[in-house]
C-alpha cells in the first residue's frame, strides 16, 4: 500500500522523536514548527523512497533502515535549506540561504541508501547534541587539528555522521575553527551550526553565542604584572580591543585548554624562545600572549624606506581590552 504524504510525514516525525528522545527540542517536533501547512505534503513527497535504485527494497526486514533514511532526508531537506539555514553576506546582512544542490537527494542516497539503520542513525545524530558530550571534549577535538581549508564544506555536508566526521571546510577565520570544533565534539548539533556557519560581525556572532561572561574587567589596564584568571577546559574565549570599533570587534576567538593555553586558527603569530605560534593553527599557544595583542595601542609610522613602507610602533598607552568566556554547554539556543 502506497503511503499518503500525510502518513509518511507523521511516521517520519515520530521516528525522529523516538530515535533521539533527549534532544531539546525534539527533532521531529522542531521540524513541525518550521514546516507547516501544505508545505509538509510537498516535502513528504520529496523524501519518498518508492522503488528508488540503490536503496533497500521495501520489505518488512528493511523497514527500519528505510524509516531511518527518510528521517535523515527530512533533516537534510529542512536544516540545510532556506527553511532554516542562514549565512552572512557582504555588508553584514544575515539571511536564510540554502546549502542544498538541486540533486541533493540523489547525492545523499548514493551515500546512505544501502547503509544500516545504525549507520543512518549516526548521521541523523548530527542534528542533535551528543548527550555524553562535555565542555572538555571541545578542547580535546580542537587539539587534534584545524579544519583543512579544503572542500567539502561542513555546512550542508550530506555525508557526515557522529561516527564519521573528517574536519574539512573553511578555516579562514578564528570562529570558523571554533564552530567546527563545537560541532565535531557533539556539544552542539547541525541545527545550531546551520543557524549561521559563516558568521562575521557583532550581530551575527551575538546571535549565535550571546554575550558571554567577562573574564578581564572592562576598562582595567592589563600590565606585565597582571594575571589572567584560569579558564575551564573547553570554554570559548573572545578577545578584542574596544578602541578598534565595529571593524575590530570580531577580535580573536579560541578554545581554552584549561591550563593557560589555547587552540585557535588565524592567530596572532609569536616567535620567541618560549613560544612559537603560527597564524594557521595552534593547540599550545598561550592565552596571555594572544590577549596581550589587544592590550596596547599602537600606530603605523613611516619606516624611512619610501612610499608605502610602514612599521607598527607602540604608543605607550594601554588599550581597553576585553576578554569574555562562554560555557559551551550553555550556549545561546544550544540544540
Amino acid at each position: 500500500m502506497i503511503k499518503t504524504a500525510a502518513a509518511r510525514w507523521t511516521e517520519t516525525i515520530n521516528y525522529l522523536n523516538n530515535a533521539f528522545p533527549s534532544a531539546t527540542p525534539k527533532i521531529g517536533n522542531h521540524i513541525n514548527t518550521i514546516v507547516t501547512g501544505n508545505r509538509r505534503d510537498a516535502i513528504s513527497n520529496e523524501i519518498a523512497l518508492g522503488s528508488a535504485k540503490g536503496v533497500h527494497k521495501n520489505t518488512t526486514a528493511n523497514k527500519p533502515a528505510r524509516d531511518a533514511l527518510r528521517a535523515l532526508l527530512l533533516c537534510q531537506r529542512v536544516y540545510f535549506s532556506e527553511l532554516w539555514a542562514k549565512r552572512t553576506f557582504v555588508g553584514g546582512t544575515t539571511a536564510l540561504s540554502s546549502y542544498l544542490a538541486p540533486i541533493w537527494k540523489t547525492q545523499s542516497l548514493a551515500n546512505w541508501g544501502m547503509q544500516s539503520e545504525a549507520n543512518i542513525r549516526s548521521a541523523i545524530g548530527m542534528f542533535a547534541p551528543d548527550p555524553s558530550a562535555t565542555a572538555e571534549d571541545v578542547s580535546d577535538v580542537a587539539k587534534t587539528g584545524a579544519p583543512t581549508g579544503t572542500p567539502p564544506e561542513i555546512a550542508g555536508n550530506l555525508t557526515l555522521s557522529r561516527n564519521h566526521f573528517p574536519l574539512s571546510g573553511a578555516n579562514e577565520t578564528c570562529y570558523r575553527g571554533v564552530l567546527a570544533w563545537l560541532l565535531k565534539s557533539g556539544v552542539i548539533s547541525f541545527r545550531w551550526f546551520m543557524q549561521n556557519s559563516g558568521p562575521t560581525g557583532e550581530t551575527a556572532l551575538n546571535e549565535l553565542f550571546g554575550d558571554g561572561d567577562e573574564v578581564w574587567p572592562r576598562g582595567t589596564p592589563f600590565t606585565d604584572q597582571s594575571v589572567l584568571p584560569t579558564i575551564p577546559k573547553g570554554f570559548i574565549l573572545h578577545m578584542w580591543m574596544e578602541e578598534s570599533g565595529a571593524g575590530g570587534w570580531n577580535g580573536h576567538w579560541v578554545i581554552s585548554n584549561g591550563d593557560g593555553t589555547i587552540c585557535g586558527v588565524n592567530n596572532g603569530e609569536v616567535n620567541t624562545k618560549d613560544e612559537v605560534v603560527i597564524k594557521a593553527y595552534t593547540n599550545t599557544g598561550k592565552l596571555r600572549t594572544q590577549f596581550e595583542g589587544y592590550t596596547e595601542l599602537v600606530k603605523e609610522v613611516d619606516d624611512g624606506k619610501g612610499k608605502g613602507h610602514l612599521k607598527i610602533v607602540s604608543t605607550g598607552k594601554a588599550a581597553t581590552a576585553r576578554l569574555v568566556k562562554f560555557d559551551p554547554m550553555k550556549l545561546k539556543n544550544r540544540m
